[in-house]
């Protein structure tokens, strides 16, 4: 009897103590599923965040390519290559200065007449005068059907301005004086040695005409 009553007190004090561990570990189960997730989330944001910060501090390097449309490309060395990179022979442009003409005044005129048509040389002698110039008294040239304006070496334009005057459709008329001089008569010959512009009147009427 006494055995049997032992036994069953040993069972009852067994009862509580296994109905109080069920709880426990339920919580240190909850517990530590609280602390991996805490633990998962922890190690997830932390590299993120880290990567995110150092995107942001990174310096940010921007590569413009030779000879590419950049506005401050052309002063580079790009741009120099392209300055650089010229072919084809240089062009030389030669400018000839022409001086102004010597002044009327300073141009001495002898009209001699071989057009046979008579006064002919003071005619055009006098048609002179009025434009400034200094004409030497008119004289007589051996006849000729081909009328011209001579002129002496470096005159050629104050000739011009003349056959331009007299005879604006004729520019064939001017001709540089020979080297050896004009043939006239020789009561003309002092006088074609004074002038710098000889003008000798033909038949062919370019000049004066009846």
């Amino acid at each position: 009897m006494s055995n049997g009553k032992r036994g069953k007190k040993s069972g009852v004090g067994l009862g509580p103590s296994n109905g109080s561990a069920a709880p426990r570990g339920i919580i240190l189960i909850v517990v530590a599923s609280v602390l991996g997730i805490l633990l998962l989330w922890k190690g997830i944001d932390g590299p993120t965040s880290d990567i995110a910060e150092s995107s942001s501090s990174s310096p940010t390097t921007t590569v413009v390519e030779a000879g590419s449309d950049n506005g401050e490309g052309g002063e580079g060395e790009g741009g120099e290559s392209d300055l650089l990179d010229i072919t084809g022979d240089p062009t030389t442009t030669t400018t000839t200065t022409l001086f102004p003409p010597t002044p009327p005044a300073e141009v001495q005129v002898l009209v001699a007449n071989g057009s046979g048509i008579s006064g002919g040389a003071g005619t055009v002698t006098d048609m002179l005068i009025p434009q400034g110039y200094t004409t030497l008294p008119a004289a007589n040239a051996i006849l000729t059907s081909v009328s011209g304006i001579y002129f002496r070496t470096g005159m050629s334009q104050e000739a011009r301005v003349i056959q331009e005057y007299l005879a604006p459709d004729y520019p064939n008329v001017l001709m540089q004086i020979p080297d050896d001089g004009l043939e006239v008569p020789d009561s003309t010959a002092d006088r074609v040695e004074q002038a710098d512009v000889v003008i000798i009147l033909g038949s062919d009427g370019v000049i004066l005409a009846e």
